[in-house]
């Protein structure tokens, strides 16, 4: 029911464009590809969950910011892939034990090169490993482990850097606008 000058909005509009204006590539750069790799699947339950959270929010009359909750969407699909990530040792330690001792001793340089191995390299490893069929791995094995190449961690850089700029610009944005506030007010009277 509160009205809101128009120099006030006028204010807010000029600060948001200049705002994008300077930071906006960067911001795009490292939430849509430095946080954590995403694809369709991932973005689009990101913008799904910071849709509902938004409506959910405005509708109980909590101020929130979109920003915030997408960039909290990709740390969370970040850290369920973490977690995923975190059951990849026990399951290659659940593939050697299913062997006896002599497969095992011809699983484990493969299983070494497929922890170390980049996302392309443990393709290609699981790729030949079905055509030459040297290393001892089932066929659900393999599935087991296509599973895993796809997994990627958070980068903690990010998480630390976007934590304490929330944790800084909402004191500092508010005490921004009030001295603007008072600085305009004061012209106007």
């Amino acid at each position: 029911s509160a009205t809101i000058p128009l120099w006030v909005m006028l204010v807010g509009a000029i600060g948001l464009a200049v705002g994008l204006m300077l930071f906006g590539p960067r911001l795009i750069k490292t939430v849509g590809s430095e946080i954590t790799e995403l694809d369709k699947t991932r973005a689009f339950c990101i913008a799904l969950s910071a849709a509902l959270t938004v409506i959910i929010a405005s509708q109980l009359g909590l101020p929130v910011s979109s920003t915030h909750i997408a960039v909290g969407g990709v740390f969370g699909v970040g850290f369920l892939r973490e977690y995923l990530k975190s059951n990849y040792a026990t399951q290659l330690h659940n593939i050697m034990d299913s062997h006896e001792e002599e497969e095992r001793e011809r699983l484990r340089p493969f299983l070494e090169d497929f922890r170390n191995a980049s996302v392309e390299e443990m393709e290609n490893l699981l790729t030949q490993a079905k055509k030459k069929k040297q290393v001892p791995l089932s066929k659900k094995e393999r599935k087991r482990l296509k599973k895993i190449y796809r997994e990627e961690m958070v980068k903690r850089s990010h998480l630390t850097r976007i934590v304490a700029a929330w944790i800084i610009t909402v004191p500092v944005s508010a005490c921004l606008a009030a001295i603007l506030f008072f600085t305009l007010r004061g012209f106007l009277m």
